[in-house]
């Protein structure tokens, strides 16, 4: 009799442990939903509060680390000139993709944030920082595009990537011949390819026409980089961000 109440009680101690974790994953998955409206709103403060609230009660989920880690990124972004902006939230944003990507290698967002994060830190630190992390930049966004090939911010880091290893003066060149044998291998031609394909997945994203038109000017493609750089300008610009990108289209098209 004892026993059989016993085992009763486990199975009740089960059950309950059971309701409770599943009433925890149904709190943590409403909360990355809400999360995800408020980053589609552009409420970057709002994002962060929420994933906040996700975090402690499931600090090992990669998907609340790694857009944890997009939310740092997304702070940054707004004030890109602002050094101490830049500082505060890149470091422990790229923190929070690292350890994504430690628990769960094959989750795309940790290694496209890791990618993103360490390139931007490589150029805050200076041109040997920038030229030492590129490597990891294509590792990890590669990868990234191999587990979501639809993703076009994966294929923007790229376009990135090629355009900036690509436009390195004389002397950054230099001091990338001293720290690789062979220096990584990038063109504007790349950059093209890259940014059109973002484009294509999402047409309505401002930086990635922005970049395309760059590249084309790279290219003396003037009448190209004229083209996209006015379709840029006429998305209209929500964030920060966008408006920074927009007084940038309209800088460069007063010089082509």
């Amino acid at each position: 009799m004892k026993q059989s109440i016993r085992y009763g009680s486990l199975i009740i101690i089960i059950l309950l442990a059971c309701t409770i974790a599943m009433a925890q994953d149904a709190t943590v998955r409403q909360l990355l939903d809400e999360a995800e409206i408020l980053h589609d709103a552009d409420d970057f403060t709002g994002t962060m509060a929420k994933l906040r609230e996700a975090e402690a009660l499931d600090k090992d989920n990669p998907e609340i680390l790694w857009k944890i880690a997009r939310a740092y990124f997304d702070f940054a972004d707004q004030e890109e000139d602002n050094l101490d902006v830049q500082k505060k939230n890149l470091y422990p944003g790229f923190e929070y993709a690292k350890r994504c990507i430690e628990l769960a290698p094959d989750v795309a967002g940790g290694h496209q944030y890791y990618a993103i994060l360490i390139g931007r830190i490589g150029e805050i630190e200076g041109t040997k920082q920038k030229i030492e992390n590129s490597y990891a930049v294509k590792e990890h966004t590669v990868k990234a595009i191999e587990l979501d090939p639809e993703n076009d911010s994966n294929y923007h880091v790229m376009g990135h990537w090629h355009f900036a290893l690509a436009d390195l003066s004389w002397f950054e060149r230099k001091i990338a011949s001293i720290i690789y044998a062979t220096p990584p291998a990038a063109s504007f031609e790349k950059a093209v390819e890259f940014f059109s394909k973002a484009h294509a997945i999402k047409p309505d994203d401002i930086r990635h026409l922005l970049w395309l038109g760059k590249s084309y000017a790279k290219l003396d493609k003037e009448d190209k980089a004229r083209e996209v750089l006015k379709k840029a300008l006429a998305i209209p610009a929500t964030t920060d961000s966008d408006k920074s990108m927009h007084k940038e289209a309209k800088d460069l098209l007063k010089h082509l």
